[in-house]
């Protein structure tokens, strides 16, 4: 399958020209709702299920599942990289890319899917499985280093000496418009919900859902304790370097948050309360897979973008900063 390789279909810059200055003039409700038709042919349209918050337990009342993990590649991660690999103009050399897996996974998928030649690098603390998942979509597969830094490293040096295209897992504008689909894919879900839960690693999926939103609900970041990437920015005021491991450490554990995705979260953010973080420990990471599981048979990943109903009687406390 060919791919148009164009640019103009969305307002994005050029690779490398987008700053962390600019980036909310790009990552907004209109980037998306302009990307969401050109990446919509490849993608599917994952199924919100309505649950009882008493499963979880909470106080009754309705509880959204976004049930991305049926998404191709098994992750929300292919809404980005379709709009990379679509959006940017790629070179001979092809596509690569650092990742716990899932990013991975999805850039695979993509570049299989659109004829282009991909390498992925993930670290040895990736899950065979997902090593299997990159391998078995046909891409070039690089095991390197003990943590996502360390593969994000070695991608980078790839990209030097081949001329590769890197597509970065969050901290990419394309990447960012590619997540906020998901958020005006739930919008459309569940119309009334004032609020939004979504994960944290490297804030990508954050700061699409946040601007989609965009103040019309409030947009929460979930982070493990033992990678609070997000927290240690907004103590900051800037990405900074935090503790990475946890339960996730695999998917959701880089070193820093993105200066992009920083960027566009201060845009759609704090200063108008439309998001905040809580985090959770490993413990109780798992705890919440469990409980999605046990009542409802959905095998529920630490990422999973969860919207409580609009008449949520029990509002959400996060952790003081």
């Amino acid at each position: 399958m060919s791919t148009p390789h164009t640019t103009g279909q969305a307002p994005c810059a050029p690779h490398g020209e987008i700053t962390a200055a600019d980036v909310a003039a790009v990552v907004n409700r209109h980037g998306i709702r302009t990307v969401e038709p050109l990446i919509r042919p490849y993608l599917r349209h994952t199924p919100a299920i309505t649950v009882d918050r008493a499963d979880f337990g909470l106080p009754p009342g309705p509880l959204v599942l976004k049930l991305e993990q049926l998404q191709h590649g098994g992750s929300f991660k292919a809404r980005g990289a379709f709009a990379n690999l679509l959006l940017r103009d790629i070179p001979a050399a092809g596509v690569v890319a650092a990742s716990g897996g899932n990013h991975g996974a999805a850039v695979a998928f993509a570049a299989r899917a659109l004829g282009i030649p991909a390498r992925i690098y993930v670290p040895h603390v990736s899950s065979p499985a997902k090593i299997a998942r990159i391998r078995g979509y046909g891409a070039d597969l690089v095991v390197a280093g003990a943590t996502y830094s360390d593969a994000l490293a070695a991608s980078q040096e790839w990209t030097a000496s081949s001329g590769a295209l890197p597509v970065h897992a969050y901290d990419q504008a394309e990447t960012m418009l590619g997540a906020g689909t998901l958020g005006m894919e739930l919008a459309s879900q569940a119309p009334g919900a004032t609020t939004v839960l979504a994960s944290v690693g490297g804030g990508g999926l954050l700061a699409g859902v946040a601007a989609w939103y965009a103040g019309q609900a409030q947009v929460i970041g979930v982070e493990p304790e033992g990678a609070p990437t997000l927290t240690a920015a907004m103590r900051a005021g800037r990405p900074v370097d935090a503790e990475a491991g946890s339960v996730a450490v695999d998917s959701l554990a880089p070193r820093r948050m993105g200066e992009l995705t920083f960027a566009v979260l201060a845009q759609n953010g704090p200063k108008r309360s439309w998001w905040t973080t809580t985090r959770s420990s490993g413990p109780r990471s798992c705890s919440g897979i469990r409980c999605a599981w046990w009542p409802n048979r959905v095998a529920a990943p630490p990422w999973q973008p969860w919207c409580p109903g609009a008449a949520s009687p029990r509002p959400v406390r996060p952790s003081p900063l």
